[in-house]
């Protein structure tokens, strides 16, 4: 029953996460669809978050099919990350260039990708995410981290995202916090407590959006309604009146 009530929980974030974007999507899906180079099929998402210093230091792994022979394509990530390199998976370095205007990375190959051969990338990268950087979604805040609580939300491109809201996905997350904290995604669940850290993982094998994740304090509020429990988590001094809301 845990598990049930866990999984429910944690949908909340990913039903937001994508009806926000839908809404907030300004560019025609017909036009980006056209324009699609690659299909990305998994991320493997390993990343350190510290809420206490804003920042977040991750290397991701991008598995992906050519859909045309492929000399160059690009992907999306948020301006606030420094991109520190991108590598084949021989480890070859790959060249990489910027544009901030669009929050986009552009990647030239030494060779020809060819169409239909599976193929993966390595994106190292980190930063800080305050809240206050500009967004790639002009006037919604989708990232950001404080003392007490934290969010990075698909849309912020806290990961290296292709052809935006077309192009789904399955994901692996491997999210470091320090101890006091703990991590909210869609998934299965499990966590591995180490020194002054704890590393919580989170497999999502269908393909969808995956990758939006809290970082919170303290446990969940358990509410019934209905016959069906689910677990929210809320600010510290809000469990009452989150409970007394939704009984009503």
């Amino acid at each position: 029953m845990s598990g049930k009530i866990r999984m429910r929980s944690l949908t909340v974030l990913t039903s937001v996460a994508a009806c926000l974007l839908l809404a907030a999507d300004s560019v025609p899906a017909q036009d980006r669809r056209a324009a699609a180079r690659i299909d990305v099929q998994h991320y493997a998402i390993d990343a350190e978050v510290n809420p206490r210093t804003q920042s977040i230091a991750a290397s991701v792994k991008v598995s992906f099919t050519p859909l045309d022979d492929v000399t160059s394509t690009s992907f999306e990530l948020n301006n606030a990350l420094n991109l520190a390199r991108v590598v084949d998976d021989t480890g070859r370095q790959i060249p990489a260039s910027r544009s901030q205007q669009d929050f986009t990375v552009r990647l030239n190959f030494p060779s020809t990708l060819p169409k239909g051969k599976p193929a993966t990338l390595t994106f190292t990268y980190d930063g800080k995410l305050t809240g206050n950087e500009d967004s790639p979604v002009y006037g919604i805040k989708f990232a950001a981290l404080h003392d007490t609580f934290g969010y990075l939300m698909y849309p912020s491109r806290w990961f290296p995202v292709n052809d935006y809201t077309i192009d789904r996905f399955a994901a692996a997350l491997r999210i470091t916090v320090p101890s006091g904290y703990r991590v909210v995604a869609s998934g299965i669940e499990r966590s591995d407590k180490g020194g002054d850290k704890t590393v919580y993982s989170y497999n999502y094998k269908n393909a969808s959006f995956p990758g939006s994740i809290a970082v919170v304090q303290g446990d969940p509020v358990r509410v019934t309604s209905g016959g069906v429990t689910t677990a929210f988590f809320v600010r510290q001094g809000k469990e009452m009146a989150l409970g007394e809301r939704i009984s009503e």
